[in-house]
């Protein structure tokens, strides 16, 4: 899995530059789904001297990605993190723009929930501007409850992150994405990006 050394460094620079956390502490298990994250995860999490990560599923061989891994199987990651008693597990797709996660036991967090979580710590941080997340048609109605009973605002637009995009560009919003785990921090990156989503999630866990 050849990626330019300078620029794959400066990527893994970047995202190491979108929060100030040690990650210390933290036990993850992390599912590179044999696609793109296999040439930079395990870099870019071992960064974190004090964060203690783990990886599978990192060796494409050109037909393998997606194979029974990553976002789209996360039943193995999740039996694997119960089992090897891991603080969380983090899942890519193939194209590593996607990252869904389970809890210690195993049970799937969405990108409905980290959408949630991460618009609740932003809210409160003064970051989340106009206390608003763009979300889809597809967002679950939890979303919808858990965003008005916190005090946020929640915009849906048509399914494709295409169309998120559009409405957080349009309207200054800095936080959007899709519940199968396609999010944008519009501070940080205008598409969506598995490793940077996983970066604030694990900066908000620690």
């Amino acid at each position: 899995s050849y990626v330019a050394p300078k620029a794959s460094e400066d990527y893994i620079d970047h995202l190491e530059s979108t929060f100030d956390s040690t990650l210390g502490g933290l036990r993850i298990l992390v599912d590179c789904a044999n696609g793109a994250a296999s040439a930079t995860a395990a870099r870019l999490f071992d960064r974190f001297s004090k964060l203690r990560t783990d990886v599978i599923n990192a060796d494409p061989d050109g037909i393998n990605i997606n194979e029974k891994c990553g976002s789209t199987h996360i039943d193995a990651l999740s039996a694997m993190v119960k089992a090897g008693g891991y603080d969380i597990g983090i899942a890519f797709d193939g194209d590593a723009d996607r990252c869904l996660a389970v809890d210690e036991n195993g049970v799937l967090i969405d990108g409905d929930q980290i959408m949630a979580a991460c618009g609740l710590d932003m809210m409160g941080k003064g970051t989340l501007s106009g206390n608003t997340i763009v979300a889809t048609v597809m967002s679950n109605l939890g979303l919808h409850v858990y965003t008005k009973e916190h005090g946020m605002n929640l915009e849906c637009t048509s399914v494709g992150d295409r169309n998120v995009l559009e409405r957080m560009l349009e309207k200054g919003y800095k936080l959007g994405g899709e519940q199968s785990g396609h999010m944008i921090f519009l501070d940080y990156a205008t598409t969506g990006d598995g490793q940077l989503t996983a970066l604030q999630m694990l900066a908000l866990l620690k």
